[in-house]
């Protein structure tokens, strides 16, 4: 379904802050894979997404989806096929649009547009529909502005919206490190029923252990630009922080003392 191939990227090369951000990764998942990422600051986590997401192009290697080529694609023409939520809650919704009209653009992603903006009766039946899965009330405010939700609130349809024409990939970058513990667990508990239902294909980067390892069936972990773990199956299912720590240090050479944020 996704496969990254000797995947490149430096910032600022030749000159004193060059950074080479990503060192030759390749990863491939499979259809319903919900895979998630781990790794301290630098490691390569959101570099990995943003190449994914065709944010920017890889300096060398291969990108597909779907056995589609897109290394070469711009991001809205990749957003075709994948879906994105942000860490800033923010991000992609327009604060000054209505909450249908955020989730038509969602909706009419990849169509052919025209001067002509109409949402049709079942158009708003469909979300009103979607939305009142989310149990926040919002298939009765669909008329309000956007800006006028609550972080959580605006993070659970930036999830909606990344999912509701079941992209080939959902892309989620630390979606929940902006929200408090309580909301963080409300759209994290969300997360899992829209990917499990839909069967999505899922790439979760997170800056906490304990949720990697709760969800998903697979993790990997970053260091330094470089993939060094990769857990998948029951082994995972019984992996522990501890376990968890053991094995990057083992793998990458050093301890993880700076990174203990990782546990909270």
């Amino acid at each position: 379904m996704l496969t990254l191939a000797g995947i490149k990227k430096t910032f600022d090369p030749g000159t004193p802050i060059e950074k080479h951000a990503l060192h030759g990764v390749s990863l491939h998942l499979e259809k319903g894979d919900y895979v998630t990422v781990i790794g301290g600051n630098g490691a390569g986590k959101s570099t990995l997404l943003n190449t994914i997401a065709g944010t920017f192009f890889p300096d060398e290697g291969k990108i597909t989806v779907d056995a589609v080529d897109v290394t070469n694609l711009h991001e809205h023409k990749r957003a075709l096929y994948l879906g994105r939520v942000f860490q800033d809650p923010r991000a992609g919704t327009a604060a000054d649009m209505f909450i249908e009209e955020n989730l038509a653009l969602a909706y009419r992603r990849g169509k052919s547009r025209t001067l002509r903006w109409h949402i049709t009766a079942k158009e708003r039946a469909m979300y009103r529909e979607r939305l009142a899965t989310l149990g926040l009330g919002l298939e009765n405010r669909l008329t309000d502005k956007v800006g006028l939700l609550s972080g959580g609130q605006r993070q659970a349809l930036s999830l909606l919206m990344a999912t509701l024409r079941e992209p080939r990939v959902l892309l989620l970058d630390e979606h929940t490190a902006a929200l408090d513990p309580k909301t963080a667990k409300t759209v994290l508990d969300l997360t899992n029923q829209l990917v499990h239902e839909n069967n999505l294909t899922t790439l979760m980067v997170t800056h906490n252990m304990r949720d990697a390892l709760k969800n998903g069936n697979r993790i990997i972990m970053m260091h330094e630009g470089n993939l060094i773990l990769d857990v998948k199956g029951e082994e995972k299912t019984n992996l522990t922080v501890p376990d968890l720590l053991k094995m990057f240090e083992t793998a990458s050479g050093e301890e993880m003392a700076s990174d203990r944020m990782l546990l909270t």
